[in-house]
């Protein structure tokens, strides 16, 4: 009677884990990235009576006599549902769902640790972290879309830094496009003019004033214009024409001069605190020589030094960031991470998840790249708890329970009565 007494003490101990279990899950039911657990019971060592014999010439073979000593079942395991649970949309940019195998990689009081949970925010330095202030890992562009090896070993924690900025880009090409009527007019008073904005090295804006002046006789088609050009920088000197050249139409209007390629140089002054001069290549493959209204258009490269305004994370961990001068560049990648077997990681609280002997070494990387999968920004992975399953596991639970506590009832009443009959 003592040893089913034990026996079902094992039973309620094992049921009670189980119903603890259930208790958890359902409480993490809106946990973000939260994975369930459930428990896995296994037979405990029973007590062997008698062993088994071979079977003989004379006599059949007898099997062992076995019972419980004193401890029928255990908790083999607590396992751990690494599957993917459902996403949320948030429409917060730093909030990060990852579709498929990885997990983020944090650094933080606890060293290092891994965590499905991607409600990430910016703290007063620009750190992307967790709720526990814990930091995200990946790589920063040393200077903005200029990035670093993604080498495991070089991580670091992702900034995003307010205020960064972008280098200017100086002008290297400007091009004319439109029509110069071909029924204007010799003489200057008909000349036509069009202003382009050119960047020098430090991103100093000049408007660059390209003159047409046409060249044919009155009552006649003009075929040819000669080009040149006028220089204003930010503070309202504006430089001697330069000449270019001629530029000729034939009977059609198509472009007969310049030609292969149809393009000039030209040289704009040095921004101030320099001798090197500007050299840019003057493209004019897109003007035509029509009888019509004279109407021109520039365009050219480059621009000045812009400051960051907004940034965005791509589905391949990328971070993509908008400067003031309409460039964008990219700053940062996140880094992810994946295991061999991710159930067989540490869990220590909060979401995360450390290495242990058992979930092998993690494998770094950018995400959409190997085994890992891709990010969705503007949302959470839920949890993967299936309450359905959790309700019908704790009524188990429970009926185990209560069957196990009935056993030691009737144990009970046994000791008493073969107490009574001894008085």
């Amino acid at each position: 009677m003592s040893s089913s007494m034990y026996a079902a003490i094992s039973g309620l101990n094992a049921d009670q884990t189980m119903l603890s279990t259930v208790s958890e899950n359902i409480a993490n039911v809106n946990t973000v990235g939260y994975k369930a657990s459930s428990v896995e019971f296994a037979q405990a060592l029973q007590q062997t009576l008698a062993g088994a014999s071979a079977p003989t010439a004379s006599l059949g073979g007898i099997n062992p006599e076995q019972q419980a000593a004193g401890s029928a079942v255990n908790v083999g395991a607590i396992a751990v549902n690494m599957g993917q649970g459902s996403l949320q949309t948030t429409g917060i940019n730093t909030n990060l769902a990852i579709q498929g195998n990885g997990m983020f990689v944090l650094n933080g009081s606890q060293g290092t640790s891994y965590s499905r949970a991607g409600d990430f925010s910016l703290d007063a330095n620009g750190n992307l972290i967790n709720p526990m202030g814990e930091f995200v890992q990946g790589w920063n562009a040393t200077t903005p879309g200029t990035m670093p090896t993604l080498n495991p070993t070089t991580m670091q924690n992702v900034t995003i830094p307010q205020g960064e900025t972008i280098a200017p880009v100086e002008t290297s090409n400007i091009a004319l496009n439109g029509n110069l009527d071909s029924q204007t007019s010799t003489g200057a008073a008909n000349a036509v003019t069009v202003p382009v904005t050119s960047y020098d090295s430090l991103g100093n804006g000049d408007t660059v004033a390209f003159t047409f002046t046409p060249q044919g006789s009155t009552g006649t088609a003009t075929s040819s214009w000669t080009l040149s050009y006028t220089v204003t920088n930010g503070s309202g000197t504006t430089s001697a024409s330069t000449s270019v050249g001629t530029v000729t139409f034939g009977a059609n209007g198509q472009l007969t001069s310049p030609t292969a390629p149809p393009t000039y140089t030209i040289t704009l002054p040095p921004p101030a605190g320099s001798t090197t001069s500007q050299s840019v290549t003057l493209n004019v493959s897109g003007l035509t020589g029509y009888a019509g209204q004279s109407q021109l258009q520039g365009t050219g490269n480059g621009s000045a030094a812009g400051v960051l305004e907004n940034f965005s994370i791509g589905a391949s961990g990328s971070i993509v960031g908008t400067f003031s001068n309409g460039l964008t560049a990219k700053i940062g990648q996140i880094a992810m991470a994946s295991f061999s077997n991710p159930a067989g990681l540490l869990n220590i609280g909060n979401g995360a998840w450390q290495q242990s002997p058992n979930s092998g070494v993690p494998q770094i990387g950018a995400p959409a790249t190997g085994s890992l999968g891709t990010l969705q920004a503007g949302s959470l992975e839920g949890s993967n708890v299936n309450l359905a399953n959790e309700f019908v596991n704790m009524v188990i639970a429970q009926q185990g329970y209560q069957a196990n506590a009935k056993v030691i009832t009737v144990a009970q009443q046994d000791r008493s009565t073969l107490v009574n009959m001894i008085q």
